[in-house]
């Protein structure tokens, strides 16, 4: 019988055991969709401009200028999934405060959500859905702490730009709630639950909390951050479409 050596195989085997064990992990992280790194980040900072610009632009929905002009924060979720999860992979965004002083926005803070009811209808996928925080009040749920949107501050569906005159100085809710999906909101039955720091994204993001990116007065903007923020004051009316 002829014999066969084993130990060249045997070798080559040896040999690709170990390159896999070295690549694992690097492959590994590529493959988790959930891993956070900045360069994520940085591309849903970009997502969320194209968010909010596709909602200006939708007929009819479009969330008046001057209401924009006036807010003195703007949080901006995307929404995703049938029924009604949020929070986690299932929802979260980004969240700006606008100095009182200078009237300039801070660099958007990476958020989540805890708890609460959006409102998705049975069926949807998705959805954009920003808030507008339109006074000190409206800021609470940013400060910390157990404040629920919609149950510990009044947050209400904000009337539309529909082409034709509006009067808004009468608008005097604390929070007004914009949404993409077709009949999301009934009013006050808005319940959003508590807006709640996304730790890990900021620190990765900015190596900061958030109470110090939103309200610390230092933080820069990246060059995706200043860009969500020229959208908002584009169409805030102060800037040229």
């Amino acid at each position: 019988m002829t014999s066969i050596s084993f130990r060249p195989v045997l070798l080559v085997l040896l040999v690709l055991l170990a390159a896999a064990a070295f690549l694992a992990p690097s492959a590994s992280a590529q493959l988790n969709p959930f891993a956070k790194n900045a360069t994520k980040l940085d591309f849903r900072l970009q997502r969320m401009s194209e968010r909010f610009v596709d909602m200006q632009r939708e007929p009819g929905k479009r969330i008046p200028a001057d209401l924009i002009a006036r807010a003195r924060g703007i949080i901006i979720l995307h929404k995703f999934k049938a029924g009604f999860l949020v929070g986690g992979e299932g929802g979260g965004g980004v969240a700006l405060v606008r100095d009182k002083n200078t009237g300039l926005w801070s660099a958007p803070a990476f958020i989540s959500t805890a708890g609460g009811s959006y409102g998705l209808q049975i069926g949807a996928k998705e959805s954009t859905v920003v808030l507008l925080l339109m006074n000190e009040v409206g800021l609470r749920p940013l400060l910390g702490g157990s404040v629920n949107v919609g149950v510990d501050v009044a947050a209400t569906a904000g009337p539309f730009d529909e082409g034709a005159k509006i009067d808004t100085t009468t608008v005097r809710d604390p929070i007004l709630v914009y949404a993409t999906s077709d009949g999301l909101f009934a009013g006050a039955a808005f319940k959003g639950g508590a807006i709640v720091p996304a730790d890990n994204n900021n620190r990765t993001y900015y190596g900061r909390e958030m109470n110090e990116i939103l309200f610390g007065g230092s933080q820069r903007p990246t060059p995706n951050g200043q860009r969500l923020i020229d959208v908002i004051e584009t169409y805030a009316g102060r800037r040229g479409r």
